[in-house]
């Protein structure tokens, strides 16, 4: 039976391939590693794609690789293992930092990277929305993280004007 540690191995093999530069789970399944789980349909998994320094950037080759191994997009999923996966670009200041100071866990002898709760909550925060809010209360109220350590990330990446 398919489990969330073979997903995070999938995750491993295309960081090796060179397929992805780099990855971190964030988005509501991170809050599992962090506090109480909350509902959530997918796993979001914001990346460094190679070579993600041009202007437009595609998936196509990350999506090439998952068909290859038997993984088929579908929308804005792919099913791997079980799990529907949800791949994000990494799209600012803020989401880079999160992504690189990423927690290094383990999960069925399987190590994934997961985003820290002061950049879920900041992620969070900015994006705004009563259910977000509500799983930042919920990390505040498991102690997983400060107000001050959220406050410290808000602080180096404020919300963009525009």
């Amino acid at each position: 039976m398919a489990s969330l540690s073979d997903c995070f191995r999938e995750l491993n093999a295309l960081k090796k391939e060179g397929v992805l530069a780099e990855y971190a789970i964030g988005g509501a399944m991170a809050m599992i590693f962090w506090a109480e789980p909350t509902v959530t349909f997918d796993l979001d998994v914001f990346v460094f794609l190679p070579g993600e320094e041009k202007l437009i950037v595609t998936l196509e080759p990350l999506y090439r690789t998952l068909r290859s191994k038997g993984f088929e997009p579908t929308a804005e999923h792919v099913l791997i293992h079980g799990t529907p996966v949800q791949f994000l670009v990494s799209f600012d200041p803020l989401s880079d930092e999160a992504i690189e100071s990423a927690a290094n866990r383990e999960l069925g002898g399987v190590p994934f990277r997961v985003m820290r709760p002061e950049h879920l909550a900041a992620l969070w925060l900015r994006a705004g929305g009563a259910k977000r809010r509500e799983r930042v209360e919920l990390l505040l109220q498991a102690n997983a993280v400060t107000r001050e350590a959220i406050d410290a990330v808000l602080r180096r990446h404020p919300p963009q004007e525009g």
